[in-house]
């Protein structure tokens, strides 16, 4: 039996066919392409700069591996635009990269925590990709949710480390949490988008922003503050207000012009 994606049941659609589907469905799953290609070369760069920054040689190894990966993803990404016969060069003339490299990686524990954290979201929409009805993005998006995945953990080990290693490393790893949680939560969307409406009709995703926020929120405060030992406001509204991301507690990361006392 054949496998309809979406409310709009639809087949499975693979590059010889892609022009031929609604130039609704096209728009939107090319505009994720683009921001893909775009963002994952912007983010390394933005991560290359943390290699040197590792406390060992092991460390450094390992966020040189993804430094590496994170190039690899821009790649892959391109590969589908090329499929298409796309210039993948007039996509990063352009198109944005994603606002979440527009906060900067100061620091090691910045470097680990967003691995942990914001990597971690970025894991949580590679899963709905999973699922999508174009064939060559699912398989993309497939393969880089292994890599996401190592990410995830180097960052839990990096945030481990400090926690264990330095003298200050609980103030470390907490003006982190306050600096990227926010960044995390954001990376989700709005509430009540329309832009999400049409994904989950062309079964490009099939949660709402809201469901994939809740569950990442329930997953990573359990982190924060059960794993880590961070006293950090324990509730979702204590952070996200429906359209815009903030920090909680004294001294927090403003993030979108706000912030919040614990």
């Amino acid at each position: 039996m054949t496998q309809l994606y979406g409310q709009a049941g639809i087949p499975s659609v693979d590059t010889a066919n892609f022009r031929a589907q609604d130039p609704e469905f096209q728009e939107l799953v090319l505009n994720l392409i683009n921001i893909h290609v775009v963002s994952e070369d912007y983010g390394a760069d933005c991560f290359e700069r943390s290699i040197l920054r590792g406390p060992t040689p092991e460390f450094k190894q390992r966020m040189a591996k993804t430094v590496m990966e994170e190039y690899g993803h821009h790649l892959r990404f391109r590969r589908l635009l090329e499929e298409l016969g796309i210039d993948w060069r007039e996509t990063m003339k352009a198109k944005q990269h994603l606002s979440t490299f527009d906060t900067p990686i100061d620091t090691w524990a910045d470097q680990m925590v967003f691995l942990a954290l914001v990597d971690r979201a970025a894991a949580h929409q590679f899963v709905e990709f999973e699922k999508m009805p174009y064939a060559p993005f699912r398989k993309a998006a497939e393969d880089t949710l292994r890599e996401e995945h190592g990410h995830v953990g180097l960052g839990m080990k990096g945030t481990k480390w400090i926690l264990d290693n330095e003298p200050d490393g609980k103030a470390q790893v907490k003006s982190a949490v306050l600096k990227w949680l926010p960044v995390g939560l954001q990376s989700f969307g709005g509430d009540r988008s329309r832009t999400n409406d049409r994904y989950r009709y062309w079964g490009i995703k099939s949660r709402t922003n809201e469901e994939m926020r809740a569950e990442y929120f329930a997953e990573v405060i359990a982190i924060i503050r059960d794993k880590w030992g961070i006293d950090v406001p324990a509730r979702l509204e204590d952070w996200w207000n429906g359209k815009t991301a903030q920090a909680a507690g004294d001294g927090g990361y403003k993030y979108a012009g706000m912030s919040l006392k614990a």
